[in-house]
């Protein structure tokens, strides 16, 4: 835990929110987040906990195992702490950073993904957004803190009647093919060493920890693909019921992942086999050489079904 920081956080503002709850971060510069647990029923913030260690194991494993191969471009928040509401030292000492109001709840303490610098979010609003709200976006406090999901899978396929065109440029990644190949392995990295089934697990494109680490290089600046919020993320079997899970969590997450049948498919698919490959073969587990295929191979009959379906669709 980075005890130093925390004793010295003074006040802390919120810079995201999700359904599971919110995210706070020093109001002076810091690298640690909390996430509070204080979204919507049916979650819980020890399993993310539980999950996100899983995870940052599995890529220690990995990171292992591409040794002596290209770069790793993956990256994981560290995980400091689980810090429970009964938890009454930490928060007769650390309460009062919250704005008045706020009570003692579950928290996640654990590392800050860095935000995109200002010259890049500048540069993205310019191009991307309508020229009456640029201004109010440069000024907005809430876009400091801005980070870039690669939804790669999302198409639009047939615009239903409720539809309401965005006021946004939409942001192509399209020429970034390597990020393809980040998800492909990191998706693979999860189901198989973590043996997690990844359901709605995030991607974002941010700034690399340190200069040390791997990172690319072009109009968004250094950065690096970060992966984060596992707290979805089950346990899954290592035989075809796990697979089903697996299919049925990456149908349901955002659209991060290219989808069967979309151009950039076949690159995801032979990375995401190859990568399973090398780390089944690294463990010497046999019984699992079929289960990578047999991911594929049922992600792309549900398509495949979904295509036959005529109701519009953004997936």
């Amino acid at each position: 835990m980075h005890t130093a920081e925390t004793s010295n956080m003074l006040k802390l503002r919120r810079i995201g929110a999700g359904f599971c709850g919110t995210v706070w971060a020093p109001t002076q510069k810091g690298s640690f987040v909390f996430k509070r647990e204080d979204g919507g029923p049916g979650r819980s913030l020890f399993n993310d906990f539980e999950m996100h260690m899983r995870v940052l194991d599995s890529l220690r494993r990995f990171t292992e195992l591409r040794a002596t191969d290209s770069p790793l471009h993956i990256q994981v928040p560290r995980c400091y702490r689980f810090i429970e509401a009964e938890d009454q030292e930490w928060w007769d000492k650390n309460l009062t950073s919250f704005p008045q109001g706020y009570s003692p709840c579950n928290v996640l303490h654990s590392e800050r993904i860095p935000p995109l610098p200002q010259n890049i979010r500048e540069l993205l609003i310019d191009k991307y957004c309508p020229t009456t709200l640029i201004s109010e976006i440069k000024a907005s406090d809430a876009n400091r803190d801005c980070l870039i999901r690669p939804y790669l899978g999302r198409r639009r396929i047939i615009p239903s009647d409720g539809d309401r065109p965005s006021r946004f440029k939409a942001f192509s990644l399209r020429n970034f093919p390597l990020h393809v190949d980040q998800m492909a392995e990191a998706l693979a990295m999860i189901h198989w060493y973590g043996e997690t089934d990844a359901n709605d697990v995030e991607f974002v494109l941010a700034p690399p920890r340190d200069s040390t680490q791997p990172r690319l290089s072009n109009v968004l600046g250094e950065h690096t693909m970060w992966l984060l919020d596992y707290d979805c993320c089950r346990r899954m079997t290592m035989d075809g019921k796990g697979v089903d899970q697996a299919v049925t969590a990456f149908f349901k997450n955002d659209p991060f992942y290219p989808r069967p049948g979309q151009p950039l498919w076949e690159g995801f698919r032979d990375r995401y086999l190859q990568t399973s490959s090398d780390i089944i073969s690294s463990d010497h587990d046999v019984r699992r050489t079929l289960l990578p295929k047999m991911f594929i191979e049922k992600a792309e009959e549900v398509q495949r079904k979904r295509n036959n379906n005529t109701s519009p669709s953004f997936n």
